[in-house]
């Protein structure tokens, strides 16, 4: 039998042979065609079945077209040839396989989405298959063929991998997958989590040198492969590794495993313009910082995340050292007119056991020399997981200042705890910094 161009291709690329523009041109086949498609398949599945068995015969063994460059395929090369058919499809046939089957997930809806600087940035439609993508502020939601559907939180790098398959580097993930969608699958740095028809969120972060994810179950079930275990309705867990192995925690140092379920609505996005803070620098004595990714450091006062949001290693508020009531101070880079504050308050990511009660602020030019600009109280935050907490205002005459100083001076504890326990201390979520 006379060999067509695209025989002639593939057992080019069987026996390794095959140069840049033949490749380029075996690509534009398997693209425009399903029927070649379907041909690479076959083709690729006799040479990994001969390879195991070496048994069946193959049709590449008929004589090649005169003058032709490709050679027929030789017997003792089969285990070769079936290595780099797989090979072939994994650095990238297999994209372009998986990007022409349809849909395999679509962006729904966006909301106040900063994507990264290089990252492709989806607004709505067919969603790119096996490209990273990453955003810095907002949340995407995207749905699958089998009708579930995934909301990501910023900040967040995800790819997806094929259908019903996505991959969370980093970030937050709330997942609904409905009757008959149910193994619908989230893969992390951590391990696997197959969705057993259910809702359940994730939170995908680091102690700084290993994977930490959290997973809360909202509804139904889900198994985590890492360590073969099922959770239910209500159940949370921290996975971590220690000793180099997976293992699940009931707490993450101290405080219960507690995830925001956004399936149910997005939170509002308020305002940023004429914020003077967004972005600047913060510095402070101390902070709380525990294992396993426990860190709230100062920077995340200006970060733009509100509501006590964030993962293990990148969460979105500051906490005072145990015990403490703290003090931070804005760097404005420069001199500014500023007459007001805008504060947001925190309770530990629904624990209860921290946040500001009572402040002071003050400004200076030189970082040295301070002068009050003043001082108040905020309520506490009483409404838990997944709520919007409120922005405090507070106005003074109009200055000029470079640094804005805060200092706690009393600070929320849990109610059910005695006045000495550790785990209590001042914290905030957010400042904000306005002209007027």
């Amino acid at each position: 039998m006379k060999e067509d161009r695209l025989d002639l291709l593939l057992n080019a690329l069987f026996e390794e042979s095959l140069g840049e523009d033949e490749r380029a041109e075996l690509n534009a086949l398997l693209a425009s065609a399903p029927q070649s498609r379907g041909r690479y398949r076959r083709v690729a599945a006799i040479h990994s079945a001969l390879a195991r068995k070496a048994a069946s015969p193959s049709f590449f063994e008929a004589p090649a077209a005169a003058g032709s460059k490709v050679t027929a395929f030789p017997k003792r090369r089969l285990a070769i040839a079936a290595v780099a058919a797989v090979a072939m499809l994994a650095a990238g046939i297999s994209i372009m396989l998986l990007q022409s089957r349809g849909p395999v997930a679509n962006v729904l809806e966006t909301q106040s989405v900063a994507w990264a600087e290089g990252s492709a940035a989806p607004s709505s439609g067919r969603l790119p298959v096996a490209v990273p993508l990453e955003f810095t502020r907002g949340f995407v939601r995207l749905g699958f063929p089998s009708g579930a559907n995934v909301t990501l939180e910023a900040p967040c790098r995800f790819r997806l991998d094929e259908k019903e398959a996505l991959s969370v580097l980093h970030g937050r993930a709330s997942v609904h997958t409905p009757h008959g969608a149910e193994g619908f699958r989230i893969d992390t740095p951590g391990g696997r989590f197959v969705d057993l028809g259910t809702e359940f969120g994730l939170a995908v972060g680091s102690d700084g040198s290993t994977p930490v994810v959290l997973t809360e179950v909202f509804k139904g079930e889900v198994n985590i492969e890492a360590t073969n275990t099922r959770l239910t309705i209500g159940e949370s867990r921290a996975l971590v590794r220690e000793e180099g192995k997976p293992k699940l925690l009931a707490a993450l140092d101290e405080s219960p495993v507690m995830l925001v379920n956004h399936l149910e609505g997005l939170p509002g996005s308020a305002s940023t313009e004429g914020n003077l803070a967004l972005g600047k620098p913060v510095f402070s004595p101390g902070y709380c910082t525990r294992p396993h990714g426990s860190v709230f450091p100062p920077d995340n006062l200006t970060d733009g995340r509100l509501n006590d949001s964030g993962v293990p290693g990148d969460w979105s508020f500051w906490l005072a050292p145990d015990g403490e009531s703290g003090e931070f101070t804005v760097d404005l880079l420069q001199s500014e007119t500023i007459g007001r504050v805008s504060l947001q308050n925190t309770n530990n990511r629904g624990n209860d056991d921290r946040g500001t009660e009572s402040f002071v602020l003050l400004g200076s030019l030189d970082n040295k020399t301070f002068f009050p600009l003043t001082d108040g109280k905020l309520p506490r935050i009483t409404d838990g997981k997944g709520s919007e907490f409120p922005f405090i205002d507070f106005s003074f005459a109009p200055v000029e200042s470079r640094y804005v100083k805060l200092v706690v001076t009393s600070h929320y504890r849990h109610p059910k705890r005695p006045i000495d326990h550790p785990c209590q201390g001042g914290g905030l979520n957010e400042i904000r910094i306005f002209a007027e």
